[in-house]
């Protein structure tokens, strides 16, 4: 398999539709009384895991096998590794949805989805700059390498 084959272009385009919904829920988070904001929250983290669910289907059925019978062992191994870790980063998520399935569940403790918003925010900035510099560069190098050594 050639890893010029692999290309990093739609899974960055989603980080960055992810990173302006972070954007606007770290705004509504910010706001002097984010608990009034609770229903607004409630709707931009719903687009949120909307895209970020799209996008992980995505890397499970397409990026991942075949980054884990790429040729280097490097990009094998990193790969590896990172589709562990999302492993439990994905049940965090899950019991974050399950927690605030919507603004009726938001209104009954607003102050708790507020604090649990912000952490799952936080880990998923984390995870989406790691796949950026520590994956999607290692993809984009290999690409590269591969299309100097085949000239």
């Amino acid at each position: 398999m050639s890893s010029a084959a692999i290309s990093t272009t739609l899974y960055r385009h989603h980080h960055a539709t992810v990173g302006q919904l972070v954007d606007r829920i770290d705004s509504l988070l910010a706001a002097p009384s984010p608990v009034a904001n609770a229903a607004a929250l409630a709707t931009a983290v719903r687009d949120l895991f909307g895209v970020f669910t799209v996008h992980l289907s995505l890397e499970d059925s397409a990026l991942y096998p075949r980054l884990l019978a790429h040729p280097t062992p490097a990009l094998r191994a990193t790969a590896a590794r990172f589709q562990a870790e999302m492993g439990s980063l994905r049940a965090r998520f899950d019991r974050y949805r399950s927690s605030w399935p919507g603004p009726l569940a938001v209104s009954k403790d607003p102050e708790t989805f507020v604090r649990e918003t912000r952490e799952v925010v936080t880990a998923l900035k984390h995870r989406i700059a790691r796949e950026d510099l520590e994956l999607y560069d290692v993809i984009d190098r290999a690409a590269l390498a591969d299309k100097t050594a085949n000239r």
